[in-house]
C-alpha cells in the first residue's frame, strides 16, 4: 500500500507511508496530518521502490516510514 497504513499488523501486506501521508484505511476515517498535496510522483516512486525491496528481502507485514 502506498501513503497508507493498516489497522493492525497484516503478515501479506507491506504499507509505505511519509509525513502527509497518514490515512489509515476505510472507515477509521482521517488523520489530522493527512495532506493531499503530499502524494507527489516522486514520493509514490520511493515508496514503490522501498516498498519492493523491502518484500525481496522478506521483510512483509511492516510499515515503512519515508522521510
Amino acid at each position: 500500500m502506498l501513503g497508507a497504513e493498516l489497522a493492525e499488523p497484516t503478515a501479506n501486506v507491506t504499507a509505505a507511508n511519509w509525513p502527509g501521508a497518514s490515512f489509515r484505511g476505510e472507515g477509521l476515517g482521517t488523520s489530522t496530518g493527512y495532506d493531499p498535496a503530499s502524494f507527489t510522483p516522486a514520493r509514490a516512486a520511493a515508496a514503490v521502490r522501498a516498498g519492493v525491496a523491502s518484500v525481496l528481502s522478506g521483510l512483509t507485514g511492516i510499515v515503512i516510514r519515508l522521510g
